[in-house]
């Protein structure tokens, strides 16, 4: 039986494959990273920091104009996730709004989606929404009224 000797063109085959299998894996991470998430948390960040006084402003004319939203999501057995906001107006029930929810996935921009939630009465507006996978969500919401925007309200959700 012929022994075989390790030569240093094997064994510069062997640093190469390594590192080629390194570099590749690392490539296919960065790529699923990228595709994921964006790394931009709200759209146009920096021309919205721009604006961060006027957003002051209006949060603050927000919160005295008496509206405020209670959030709260669940799944149900079918798989069916029912969103419901309940709204007050200086503490009373408040119909007669236009409600929309944003459902976003804080690590996959791509699940993201928005949904509008229909009135039930007593204040209280609901979505049924399918497809979304178990985990945390943010459920941002947005009260219009008279065709103009009244409250943004934002909740953290964790869907089984």
């Amino acid at each position: 039986m012929r022994q075989r000797t390790l030569t240093g063109r094997h064994v510069l085959f062997i640093f190469m494959a390594f590192f080629l299998t390194v570099t590749g894996v690392n490539a296919l991470m960065v790529t699923y990273a990228i595709d994921t998430f964006s790394g931009e948390d709200v759209k146009g960040a920096y021309v919205k920091g721009l604006d961060y006084n006027s957003t002051l402003e209006k949060r603050a004319a927000e919160a005295a104009s008496g509206y405020a939203a209670a959030i709260d999501g669940a799944r149900r057995a079918d798989g069916m996730v029912t969103l419901q906001a309940r709204l007050t107006l200086n503490g009373a029930a408040s119909n007669g709004a236009r409600v929309e929810a944003l459902m976003r996935h804080p690590a996959n921009a791509h699940l993201d989606r928005t949904v509008t939630l229909t009135p039930t009465g007593d204040g209280l507006y609901t979505a049924e929404i399918a497809d979304l996978r178990a985990g945390q969500w943010d459920a941002d919401v947005t009260v219009s009224r008279d065709g103009g925007e009244v409250l943004q309200e934002r909740a953290r959700l964790w869907l089984p």
